[in-house]
């Protein structure tokens, strides 16, 4: 009886070892089932991923699928400001608060600049879209709104807001000027951001953009907003304008468009050269009102760039035309001119030199006495971290001439020139930038 027992023990032992060992190869045989279905999935999404379905394509962050594809950025650009002018020269300080006038002989501080949202993509790659929101100095706005299709020809239909195709230093994006803001003349004679419908076509050493808008500086404006000149400074145009028709072409002549998306050239790049001009006619609201003014503008600028290995040059020539009519009778016509040359030299791979000299050639039925040529320099240095996506510049902007006389246009807290002095101004800018 007890060798019976024994066997049966034995026998029930074999039995739980061999059932033991089976369930270990079944879990064994789960687990790399589990472990294989997961690196499928894995192997999966990056694959997805590498696609372009989302992530950082190495500039701007992006979701895309099923031809639509949304890229989301933006840009800071925050600056130190010091303004220096001679004390002597400033107007007395018995100035009513809220006038504007800046009686400090040395005025500083910080400024975010520019605070940019950006959303902008296709849908079905012929269809494209962009708005961003912009916090500048009028506050949070949008600047760019529109949409637009691509033909299969060459060309392309915009409408929204958009920067109409004037100035090529305006239209430059802001975060790859050259120096720490544009020159004052452009922001004198910038066309801005409109609402309205352009054209443009591309082949391959040249193309065209044309334009019919509600004129300069007419951004998030209804569409029956009065157009406004500033007095005294016809250049400052503002709102609604009757209509407006812009165009412009830009002719390579070596290198390629690309090349000319910014005004700086990294060592090594190859040479480019590219000539562009533009014609701007606005004609203003009339209302049939004898004391109404009515105006018409003419704005013209032709322009030149050049870039090499570690080089860049870049020139041109603005002017703006006037005729104002007061109850049918014609007034003097203005005309006022602006020009800007600047350069820049990378002695080091990330490093660059710059400068620039602009001047301003106002019409002397505008300022009948005094100065009327004014003269900028402008000279610094750029560090690029990350090419634009990191930057930092420091400039000095000097006034060679008496500003007390640009009453109408100064001051200009983006170019941080304050005017009302009559000696030489200097402002000195110090700014980091990021753009993602």
């Amino acid at each position: 009886m007890g060798h019976i027992k024994g066997l049966m023990f034995l026998a029930g032992a074999a039995v739980s070892l061999s059932g033991s060992a089976a369930f270990a190869q079944q879990s064994s045989d789960e687990v790399r089932a589990v472990v294989a279905e997961m690196l499928s999935d894995a192997e999966s999404r990056t694959s997805l991923l590498a696609g372009g379905d989302a992530g950082h394509d190495g500039s701007r962050f992006f979701i895309a699928g099923d031809g639509f594809r949304l890229n989301v950025g933006g840009l800071l650009q925050f600056r130190y400001d010091m303004n220096f002018r001679d004390k002597n020269n400033l107007p007395g300080t018995n100035v009513p608060p809220g006038s504007g006038v800046h009686t400090d002989d040395f005025t500083h501080g910080f400024q975010t600049t520019r605070t940019k949202v950006d959303f902008n993509g296709e849908l079905n790659k012929d269809w494209f879209f962009r708005v961003r929101i912009s916090n500048e100095s009028d506050g949070l706005n949008f600047d760019y709104a529109y949409a637009g299709y691509k033909f299969a020809n060459g060309w392309k239909a915009t409408w929204g807001q958009f920067k109409l195709p004037l100035l090529r230093e305006e239209l430059v994006s802001d975060a790859k000027q050259l120096a720490a803001e544009r020159s004052l003349v452009n922001a004198l004679f910038s066309q801005g951001y409109s609402q309205g419908v352009e054209f443009a076509y591309e082949a391959e050493g040249w193309r065209a953009f044309f334009a019919f808008s509600d004129g300069l500086n007419s951004a998030n404006t209804d569409f029956n907003t009065r157009q406004t000149v500033t007095p005294g400074a016809q250049l400052a145009i503002a709102g609604q304008g009757d209509y407006a028709l812009t165009a412009r072409g830009e002719f390579l002549l070596s290198g390629n468009f690309k090349q000319f998306e910014d005004f700086t050239s990294e060592k090594g790049s190859d040479f480019g050269a590219m000539v562009g001009a533009a014609i701007h006619w606005q004609q203003s609201d009339n209302t049939g009102i004898a004391s109404d003014t009515d105006y018409q503008t003419f704005r013209y600028t032709i322009d030149g760039s050049l870039k090499g290995d570690s080089w860049n040059l870049f020139g041109a020539f603005l002017g703006d035309h006037t005729v104002a009519r007061v109850g049918g009778a014609n007034q003097p016509d203005i005309d006022n001119f602006g020009a800007v040359v600047q350069g820049g030299w990378r002695f080091a791979q990330n490093t660059e030199v710059f400068g620039r000299w602009e001047g301003l050639f106002v019409d002397s039925d505008l300022i009948p006495s005094g100065k009327k040529n004014f003269h900028f320099l402008t000279f610094g240095l750029n560090q690029y971290y990350a090419g634009h996506a990191a930057k930092a510049t420091a400039d000095v902007v000097y006034s060679l001439q008496d500003t007390s006389n640009l009453g109408a246009i100064l001051p200009n807290t983006n170019v941080g020139l304050l005017g009302q002095t009559k000696s030489g101004e200097v402002v000195v800018r110090l700014q980091f930038q990021v753009v993602f």
